[in-house]
């Protein structure tokens, strides 16, 4: 027992704390409660298409240098696919298709200046708006101020916020810009604009239970790691003499790698954390030749991303499968209604006009967990590590980049606690 620490949380938190830990020679104990591991990046079968589906496409950036490390360690980095450098795809009813593309043979930051005044609808007041957020990178900013004070503080104009900041903002913090934070936000700007390697995109090339979960199990039980799904803990203990129980089984420390407000559940404390929804509208099309790319934004669309899911994996099935991924979404319209809008959508990007022959939306009522200025659940010496889902300024958002690093970081303090 002395040696033996339990994860709660089969996540992709509660698997990469797991894996490091057992790496280390510790064995571990990993509890999840549904039925298989993998949390929000877990698939299922669409029975009516028989297709593997992830809840929602999840899109990866150069700058996840950890997330980039597990892969490597579990054998899976073939499962991405990255593109050379940035190619940000956009398109808007006025403007039709655009692209940020940053010259990939000039300097990166000169690049990108040149990339962004090329915009339609640009000039190099959107590059000197640019500099002027750089310069604001490195400030201390008040603990509270949002991304949009932000903005206010560097002058930027309104086209550069709708075409380009206010996208990034609302798909990597799930927050609009009024109350997402500014620390939090100038993170993820100056660590994914780092340079050329940093900016690029990357996405699945299989769904998530192949390219990333299953991966990540074989990696764990090659460890030693005991995986028990379907298994709810409810009870953490810490008791005298350096243990936890979990549900009365002795462990020498406890990871906590779930979801805050499902930790506050656990621990019987009050749930102060703040969520917000995505919804992801999957449609399947006959005889339709799919989107120009793998991935566009939409400017002044319902759907703020557009995924081919079936160019993202490199099929060509009988039915095309499309997605677009609404963050922060607080619609309050009928499914029948919201179908018809994004298949509209889709139609105006791609060219074609055709009805989907089936449809699934998945909502995520509660799919991250805001940045906020949340106080710990343990003091320091406690040996319940705390990896939840908790964001706070200056933190990634909640990220699989995010989720890898709190999961490396509470096997870390375990390790000291236990030497």
């Amino acid at each position: 027992m002395s040696r033996s620490v339990a994860v709660i949380g089969g996540g992709l938190c509660g698997l990469t704390a797991a894996i490091r830990l057992a790496q280390t020679g510790i064995k571990v104990e990993l509890f999840e409660a549904a039925p298989k591991a993998g949390g929000r990046t877990r698939s299922f079968i669409d029975k009516t298409t028989g297709e593997l589906c992830d809840n929602g496409p999840h899109l990866l950036i150069g700058a996840y240098e950890a997330t980039q490390r597990l892969l490597n360690d579990c054998d899976a980095t073939a499962n991405v696919t990255w593109q050379p450098s940035l190619k940000l795809s956009l398109w808007d009813e006025q403007r039709n298709h655009f692209r940020l593309q940053p010259n990939a043979y000039m300097p990166f930051a000169m690049a990108l200046l040149v990339a962004v005044k090329a915009l339609p609808d640009h000039d190099w007041r959107s590059a000197a708006a640019m500099l002027r957020l750089a310069r604001q990178l490195d400030q201390n900013d008040q603990i509270n101020t949002s991304v949009a004070e932000l903005f206010t503080i560097a002058a930027i104009p309104a086209n550069l916020r709708r075409d380009m900041l206010e996208p990034i903002c609302l798909g990597v913090m799930n927050e609009d810009i009024s109350t997402a934070s500014a620390a939090t936000f100038k993170r993820v700007i100056k660590e994914s604009f780092a340079s050329k390697t940093s900016a690029r995109l990357g996405w699945f090339n299989a769904p998530l239970d192949k390219a990333l979960i299953t991966p990540l199990l074989e990696k764990a039980e090659q460890l030693g790691v005991t995986i028990r799904t379907g298994y709810r803990v409810r009870s953490v203990q810490e008791q005298a003499g350096g243990i936890v129980e979990v549900n009365g089984k002795p462990f020498a420390a406890a990871i906590l790698a779930l979801p805050a407000y499902a930790a506050a559940t656990l621990l019987g404390i009050d749930n102060c954390f703040q969520t917000r929804a995505i919804t992801n509208v999957h449609l399947w099309f006959r005889d339709h030749c799919g989107l120009p790319e793998p991935l566009i934004g939409g400017i002044g669309t319902t759907g703020e991303w557009f995924f081919d899911v079936s160019q993202a994996f490199q099929q060509t099935p009988s039915l095309r499968h499309l997605c677009a991924v609404i963050s922060a979404d607080e619609n309050r319209i009928s499914d029948e209604a919201l179908v018809a809008q994004i298949s509209h959508e889709i139609g105006l990007i791609s060219g074609v006009d055709l009805a989907p022959v089936h449809h699934r939306i998945i909502r995520e009522k509660r799919a991250t967990v805001l940045v906020r200025n949340y106080q710990p659940m343990f003091t320091a010496s406690s040996r319940i590590i705390d990896a939840c889902e908790a964001p706070t300024p200056g933190q990634l958002p909640a990220t699989i980049e995010f989720a890898v690093l709190r999961g490396e970081k509470a096997a870390s303090e375990v390790c000291k606690l236990l030497t």
